[in-house]
């Protein structure tokens, strides 16, 4: 298992136990208690977690992870800017995976009355639009609730989207540069890596205040990613980088 990967699992074991010893996780993850040390190393480093007397604790689960609603009101009219151009590149998709990200949303209340198409989700706000909608066929990947990201997430959505395969996957990101996207919490991470392995064409739609802006961590590089819609052109060299990365971008 990649470093990064464990590390947000000790994370999620963590805030889930609350608190709980170097020998426990050790032994859970089949690694050496060094390797675990070090984990909790880079979590302290990021806030996530403190250490105390080989144990560690959960400081603050949601550090970074705005809530739902406030990120829904940012930057809203590039966000639906942003979804109309996208709505457009995904006509023949039949099948979707959406994160629990504010501008995926957006794509999915633009999306037309008549529109036909199965979405698959672990955000309840999502969830919650499309359940009256008779065109649209809706699978929730399940776990426990994230309550101010309005996110299933947990060990339980990780198992189930193993198993999902679709068409196109839309994330969006906390910020991007030329190494790639980054995400300011670690709540639904997993589940749209997994995600972006297991579509046919992966988006990520970002508006243009979110170049150049890092989170806690790398969410993927760019070579995960086929295609960039953006609200306006950004920064021309970068452009270039990215798309040099095998990147198509689009602007609306």
């Amino acid at each position: 298992m990649k470093t990064e990967s464990r590390q947000i699992l000790v994370y999620e074991f963590v805030r889930s136990q609350r608190e709980v010893q170097v020998a426990t996780l050790s032994e859970y993850f089949s690694v050496s208690p060094m390797t675990i040390r070090r984990d909790l190393d880079s979590l302290e480093d990021l806030g996530l977690i403190k250490r105390q007397y080989g144990k560690a604790v959960i400081i603050n689960e949601n550090m970074g992870e705005i809530s739902f609603l406030s990120r829904h009101q940012t930057n809203q009219t590039l966000k639906h800017k942003i979804a109309l151009t996208a709505i457009k590149h995904l006509k023949n998709a039949s099948s979707i995976y959406t994160d629990g990200s504010s501008t995926a949303y957006e794509f999915i209340s633009s999306l037309p009355p008549s529109r036909q198409l199965t979405v698959f989700t672990n955000s309840t706000a999502v969830l919650q639009y499309l359940q009256n909608r008779p065109n649209i066929t809706i699978f929730i990947i399940g776990g426990f609730l994230t309550k101010n990201t309005s996110t299933l997430d947990s060990e339980i959505s990780i198992n189930i989207a193993k198993s999902i395969f679709v068409d196109a996957t839309i994330i969006s990101c906390s910020g991007f540069t030329t190494q790639g996207l980054f995400n300011n919490g670690i709540t639904g991470s997993q589940v749209k890596r997994i995600m972006l392995e297991n579509s046919h064409h992966n988006y990520l739609l970002a508006d243009h205040t979110k170049f150049n802006t890092k989170g806690i961590f790398l969410l993927n590089t760019w070579d995960k990613i086929d295609t960039l819609i953006c609200d306006q052109e950004f920064d021309p060299k970068a452009t270039k980088q990215i798309q040099d990365q095998g990147v198509e971008v689009v602007t609306s």
